[in-house]
């Protein structure tokens, strides 16, 4: 697909990557308060299937998009609710991963724990 960047998805974009982490929709409109909600919710849902950001769920809460410059995965500290972003290669977690008669197109990681400043008290 040969998506047309509209005035409003270029805004909406522009949010995502300029602010290097994730934000919730309700985050993207309090910087985009002239753009309707409905028009967030679909533009961000076109950009995570034309695979521009990534829709991540990281607890009950609402997904958080994320422009990523390259990819990458997450910790979430249960404590603090800290997110903290690493990377891992994926050729390595598929070896881990072990799935026979799989081919693996995506990895996403999530862990969960608590942070170190938190083990420390």
């Amino acid at each position: 697909m040969n998506l047309r960047l509209t005035k409003k998805r270029a805004q909406i974009l522009s949010v995502l990557q300029k602010h290097h982490g994730m934000l919730s929709v309700k985050d993207i409109h309090a910087r985009l308060p002239d753009v309707d909600l409905v028009t967030i919710y679909r533009n961000l849902d076109l950009f995570v299937k034309e695979k521009m950001i990534k829709e991540v769920h990281l607890g009950t809460e609402e997904a958080q998009y994320e422009y990523q410059t390259e990819p990458h995965h997450h910790a979430v500290c249960t404590e603090c609710e800290r997110v903290i972003h690493f990377t891992a290669p994926d050729d390595k977690l598929k070896k881990v991963l072990g799935l026979k008669n799989f081919v693996v197109d995506e990895i996403e990681v999530t862990v969960r724990g608590t942070c170190k400043s938190k083990n420390q008290s």
